[in-house]
């Protein structure tokens, strides 16, 4: 799991977190067997259409609003899918947020900068706020939990190309090697390895809280 060497932990203040499978868990399974019982025979012709089309990187960096995001998934079907359905489909696969994570995150946040940096999308994003809210009653996720948030489609940037964590840094007015960035998906480990900071490959079904202590112990 550890991607450095043991003295790197005393080197560091800055921890940045991703929020699907590390601080969220995912079931990406879960979401296409939905669109699959939503699109029948015809889901695998749709996919690969829509993957043509780059609508999932285009609405994850901003480019294209949720609108346009759902009626290009409904024109891509011959199917009555309505805007309703796409949504809970595509929102299938969050699970939601284990409590011990939340005081994870308060007492790192006490002395360490905390950052989150997310590929996610407007969809997901108000699925989160909705959750937070009726589960937990949090209204302040992002500045309750973190010194500041970075989501792709608003920063219009995405892992794992370099120029996101580069961007982090400069906004957050950090150090790469006093950085720990901590991802479930190796591509996005490696892109922060490139910009020089320091990382932790998170296996999925690890708990953070346990990966966490350790690291910085």
């Amino acid at each position: 799991i550890k991607n450095t060497t043991d003295s790197t932990s005393t080197m560091i203040k800055n921890i940045i977190f991703d929020l699907g499978n590390v601080i969220i868990d995912l079931d990406i399974q879960r979401t296409e067997i939905a669109f699959q019982a939503l699109l029948g025979k015809k889901y695998q012709q749709t996919l690969q259409g829509l993957q043509l089309q780059d609508i999932f990187e285009q609405y994850e960096t901003g480019k294209v609003s949720e609108d346009t995001f759902i009626s290009t998934l409904q024109q891509s079907t011959s199917y009555d899918v309505s805007a309703e359905a796409i949504k809970t489909a595509w929102n299938a696969m969050l699970l939601g947020i284990p409590p011990q994570r939340f005081g994870m995150l308060l007492r790192l946040k006490q002395q360490y900068s905390v950052f989150l940096l997310s590929n996610t999308n407007q969809t997901h994003l108000d699925w989160v706020y909705q959750y937070l809210i009726k589960t937990y009653n949090v209204t302040d996720f992002e500045t309750r939990y973190f010194h500041k948030a970075y989501y792709s489609h608003l920063v219009q940037l995405r892992k794992p190309n370099v120029d996101i964590y580069e961007y982090v840094l400069q906004d957050a007015n950090i150090l790469a090697s006093e950085s720990v960035f901590i991802d479930d998906v190796a591509a996005n480990i490696e892109g922060a390895n490139l910009a020089g900071i320091h990382t932790i490959h998170h296996k999925v079904g690890a708990e953070i809280v346990t990966v966490m202590d350790a690291y910085l112990s």
